[in-house]
């Protein structure tokens, strides 16, 4: 198997003038894709955007052990994400390679979601942790199933340069208004219909399972029209490619110059996407609101809806700064944007107005939807750059290696959380935290995410890849292997 080669010599052929042919998927084609994204919204996020108030709020764990607990959950969807892209790349079936795993994966992390927060109270402290564990590093395989798939599939959606930002954009649309569903997921477990009849207390446990129970039917829902009515564009040109076992796969797409050029952007932006909801939490609650979690609860849900008005706002603009300037400058702009809202929260995040908060997680959301439209538009050029030296089409190979890098930076992030709070004076058990703790997580929660954008802007401006060069790499492959 030759290398990723990066000799522009080899894709630089003279292109016909009504070249390239129009490829636009239609409405339906798009909106089925997309309506699978609400798996990893969902699945991975609701679960993130609950265990602070679950099982540091209400089950009173330290916030070393949720720590613990989400680092070692993402640590396994690390392993358990390239191992999926590795079998769906390999599998043949009637049904494709990625979709008989998105119908069956959704099916099994849909009906599982609930169970991630059917802890008990009457349970001691080291129970309810051992069972966070557990159930946590159970259920990410099962997402995983579903979502390297999923991923993979979006990367074969079309061969068009512009026509997979579109797509991408479409399933931005689908997983921002799941993700506005997320953040009023919170207020919904903090209703008094899910008090203890007994004591009349909060069961936050219970509103969190009823909030997964309801998500888990959306996922079910969403694999179920994903499976039916996508199709597998480059199947065909897989039927005739040898399989390759796992441990080469990996190592063949970590050679792909362009390729590590994204995971290294992809692992700094994981700093400020693990940050954004954990270290949040503490700085909403415990600074902005003194500690009382109910009325944290309210702002959280708007500032989910801010997040997601202002995401649904950013999917065109970056669609737009991707076709006018090419995804690699839409990126270095959107990266700056993203680094210099987590900057304003020092300012923005204040008990003296509260609803600022609104707009700091706006700034960001119309950041990071930007960020998750363009990447995986340019892995799907990697894809077809890599096709060129190889001749193979290997989608999950190269999307498990852009979440495995995602979900090891993201599990080093969560992991430094608790120690973070420790070391800064942090206590569970009490409302009012000192000035010196609060201090401390203020400047951490902007100045970490800051650093982490701009180094990603620097590491980017290397991407090789432009619109006139995947053109040419474009006629090439159609040349050599026909329009698919």
């Amino acid at each position: 198997m030759r290398k990723c080669s990066t000799n522009k010599n080899k894709i630089n052929p003279k292109v016909d003038e009504n070249y390239p042919p129009s490829d636009k998927l239609d409405i339906p084609s798009k909106a089925s894709y997309a309506f699978g994204g609400t798996i990893d919204s969902f699945g991975r996020w609701l679960y993130s955007g609950l265990a602070n108030q679950v099982y540091v709020t209400y089950f009173k764990l330290a916030p070393s052990s949720l720590s613990i607990a989400l680092f070692l959950s993402c640590f396994v969807e690390a392993f358990t994400d390239p191992l999926f892209g590795w079998l769906s790349d390999n599998t043949r079936s009637k049904w494709g390679r990625r979709r008989p795993y998105i119908l069956f994966g959704s099916l099994a992390a849909g009906a599982a979601l609930p169970f991630l927060f059917t802890a008990s109270k009457h349970w001691d402290k080291d129970m309810v942790f051992l069972y966070m564990i557990l159930s946590s590093c159970l259920y990410m395989p099962l997402v995983s199933a579903c979502n390297m798939p999923y991923q993979s599939l979006g990367a074969e959606m079309t061969p068009d340069y512009n026509e997979r930002t579109s797509v991408m954009s479409w399933k931005a649309v689908v997983q921002t208004i799941a993700l506005m569903m997320v953040s009023w997921a919170w207020w919904f477990a903090s209703r008094p219909i899910f008090n203890d009849k007994g004591t009349g207390q909060l069961n936050l446990a219970k509103g969190a399972a009823w909030a997964g129970a309801i998500a888990g039917c959306i996922m079910i829902l969403s694999g179920v029209l994903c499976f039916c009515f996508t199709r597998e564009r480059y199947y065909q040109k897989a039927l005739a490619q040898n399989k390759v076992g796992f441990a080469k796969m990996m190592k063949q797409t970590f050679r792909c110059k362009p390729n590590l050029i994204l995971l290294g952007a992809v692992l700094l932006f994981s700093i400020p996407t693990a940050l954004f909801n954990n270290l949040g939490f503490y700085v909403q609650t415990y600074y902005v609101f003194s500690g009382d979690a109910v009325a944290a609860s309210a702002i959280n849900g708007w500032s989910g809806v801010s997040f997601g008005v202002f995401s649904l706002v950013g999917i065109p603009v970056a669609t737009a700064l991707s076709a006018k300037l090419g995804k690699r400058d839409a990126l270095k702009i959107i990266f700056l944007c993203c680094g210099s809202a987590f900057l304003l929260s020092y300012w923005l995040y204040t008990p003296a107005l509260p609803w600022l908060c609104i707009i700091c997680s706006g700034l960001y959301g119309i950041s990071a939807t930007g960020v998750w439209v363009i990447l995986p538009s340019m892995s799907a050029d990697v894809i077809d750059y890599d096709e060129l030296s190889t001749h193979e089409r290997r989608e999950g190979a190269f999307s498990a290696s852009f979440s495995w890098v995602l979900k090891v930076g993201m599990a080093l992030s969560m992991l430094i959380v608790g120690p973070i709070l420790g070391l800064a004076g942090f206590d569970s058990n009490i409302k009012l935290q000192s000035a010196g703790t609060i201090q401390t997580i203020r400047l951490l929660y902007a100045g970490l995410p800051l650093a982490a954008c701009i180094l990603a802007f620097t590491v980017i401006a290397l991407y090789p890849l432009t619109q006139e060069q995947m053109l040419k790499i474009r006629y090439e492959l159609e040349k050599r292997r026909g329009q698919v």
